[in-house]
């Protein structure tokens, strides 16, 4: 009987294995990112192009932007501030998804000031350093 009982532990045990090797074996999708912009004075187009210059001075950027896994939305009335007078002006960034890295936000042109995030995007403890560490406001949505 206890024979019967590891037999039957090993053959659990060793299908359980092979179907998490298979489902490593998996590569995993291209993760695409997208960042909703806000353009409503000229303050704000002038922090979106430092932004893309920023961007295509790292290759792995660069070429995520060239391969589509990298995009730029123009914020929804939902995700856009009001308006604002020039000297208020608040260069923001926006992620919609994903987890967003120390790296992400090093990247991240020096006007900005705040990063909107919707409710699943979700930051590395590194990455809620270097906001805190930049001054960097976090604004997440309410929905």
């Amino acid at each position: 009987m206890r024979s019967d009982l590891r037999n039957l532990i090993r053959e659990v045990l060793a299908e359980e294995l092979a179907g998490m090797r298979s489902d490593a074996a998996v590569p995993a999708a291209p993760q695409i990112r997208e960042e909703n912009v806000s353009i409503l004075t000229d303050g704000d187009l002038a922090a979106f192009v430092r932004r893309i210059l920023d961007l295509g001075n790292d290759h792995k950027s660069r070429a995520e932007i060239e391969a589509g896994r990298h995009i730029f939305r123009l914020g929804s009335k939902s995700m856009s501030r009001p308006s604002v007078t020039p000297h208020d002006s608040v260069a923001s960034v926006c992620f919609n998804r994903g987890i967003i890295s120390e790296k992400q936000i090093r990247r991240l042109s020096v006007g900005i000031t705040v990063v909107k995030v919707t409710k699943n995007v979700r930051f590395t403890p590194l990455a809620q350093d270097e906001l805190r560490k930049r001054g960097i406001k976090v604004e997440r949505e309410k929905t």
